[in-house]
């Protein structure tokens, strides 16, 4: 059947570069796979060689559509493309202005000299989009770009997020499976609730060796002007740092994930307020260096 035009008389259709073409078709294949997929597998799929799977990925991770996970094999599409606004979407009024939330992981990172993230629950997950760390600044061991349900209990990241979020939690306790990571992790749903309800009185989330033994986590949330914890931000560090400056770091990772969230508010009301508005921490220093 002909193709036919805007105007109803039939048309051709135009030309196409073959490797565009594969190049999209990949993207979209990537994009279906909740589990993420190998070079082998995209072969298969795409009916081309590994080595041409390869490239067609490495091209797609060069230009900001997927990443790589920490051992290479397995490729997952980026929670958002290179323009930074969710697949499928617009420039909406809930989505952060450019750069907003990439100045406040730049922000911590300088002040702390510690690894920082920014986390953002889509599509069945929380994902890292953003992280700032020197080299040789110690990894978490075994925490990857993308933290599924059965992880969220035991990092602070997530933690942060479906403590301001009932349908997300419920969805957590139903998928996450309360697995040991360590002798430290929240393994009962009753103690997983406990947990977020002191993040909710706290304004802060921790992860005290629970998901790698030897790193601890803290993490904010961060509000969007809908009232949404649509963001974490968050930072990792050794035990041993952890112990001895846990209270200043909190109040700075409270205080910068605060004052994103006024900006935030602030860029889609007009507004100019001087003050900024932070998370509730019971106490102050000394109740931050007491849960600590």
């Amino acid at each position: 059947m002909p193709l036919i035009s805007e105007r109803g008389e039939p048309s051709r259709p135009g030309r196409s570069l073959k490797t565009a073409g594969e190049a999209l078709e990949a993207l979209r294949i990537l994009g279906a796979a909740v589990q993420g997929l190998t070079a082998d597998e995209l072969a298969v799929r795409l009916h081309k060689s590994t080595s041409t799977a390869r490239y067609l990925l490495n091209t797609l991770c060069q230009q900001g559509f997927a990443f790589r996970g920490p051992h290479g094999a397995r490729y997952w599409l980026r929670v958002s493309p290179p323009w930074g606004h969710p697949w499928g979407g617009s420039a909406a009024a809930e989505h952060a202005p450019p750069g907003l939330l990439t100045d406040a992981v730049a922000e911590l990172y300088g002040r702390t000299r510690q690894r920082t993230y920014l986390a953002r629950p889509a599509d069945g997950a929380t994902w890292i989009t953003d992280a700032k760390g020197h080299q040789g600044l110690a990894r978490v061991p075994g925490a990857t770009d993308r933290i599924p349900h059965q992880q969220a209990h035991a990092l602070a990241v997530t933690k942060a997020i479906v403590a301001l979020s009932p349908e997300l939690q419920e969805r957590v306790r139903e998928e996450c499976g309360f697995r040991a990571f360590t002798g430290a992790t929240i393994t009962h749903p009753d103690r997983f609730d406990q947990e977020l309800a002191q993040v909710r009185l706290r304004g802060f989330a921790l992860n005290r060796e629970e998901f790698a033994p030897g790193f601890c986590c803290i993490a904010a949330p961060i509000i969007d002007p809908s009232g949404r914890a649509a963001a974490s931000l968050g930072m990792s560090m050794p035990h041993r740092r952890f112990a001895l400056h846990s209270a200043e770091h909190i109040h700075t990772l409270v205080d910068i994930a605060a004052e994103a969230s006024r900006r935030w508010r602030d860029d889609r009301t007009g507004g100019t307020g001087d003050g900024r508005a932070r998370p509730p921490v019971a106490g102050g220093g000394e109740r931050a260096a007491e849960t600590a």
